[in-house]
C-alpha cells in the first residue's frame, strides 16, 4: 500500500526461490507424484491471490464511485475521492494482473 508520500516498498508477486527440502540431486531425485501437486498448489495459490488482488482494487474503485454519488460537490474527505491518475492506475492494476493470470500455467505447463 502506497504511503503518503509514495515511498512504499516494492513487494514482489512471486520468488522463485528452491526449497531445500524439495530440490532435487542426483542422491534426491525428484518425487514425481508430490512435484505435479506442489506445481498445482502454486498455480492455484497464484490464481487466488491475483484474485484477491483485483477484488480489493474492484473495491477501492466501487467506494470511489459511491462517494462521488453521495457526495455531489466534489469535497476531499480523507482518501476520496480518488483523482484521475489514482483511477487509471487502479484501472492499470486490475489489467495488469488479469495479463498475469495468463501468463500461469496449471500443473504440468498445460
Amino acid at each position: 500500500m502506497a504511503s503518503v508520500d509514495h515511498t512504499a516498498r516494492l513487494r514482489l508477486l512471486a520468488q522463485n526461490k528452491p526449497n531445500s527440502k524439495t530440490s532435487s540431486s542426483v542422491d534426491n531425485p525428484p518425487d514425481a507424484s508430490g512435484a505435479g501437486q506442489g506445481r498445482r498448489q502454486t498455480y492455484m495459490s497464484r490464481r487466488a491471490g491475483s484474485a484477491l488482488a483485483v477484488a480489493v482494487i474492484e473495491g477501492l474503485r466501487r467506494t470511489h464511485e459511491q462517494f462521488v454519488k453521495t457526495h455531489p460537490d466534489g469535497k476531499r474527505v480523507g482518501l476520496l475521492p480518488l483523482n484521475p491518475v489514482q483511477l487509471i492506475g487502479l484501472e492499470n492494476a486490475i489489467d495488469l494482473l488479469c495479463e498475469y493470470v495468463d501468463t500461469l500455467t496449471p500443473e504440468g505447463g498445460g
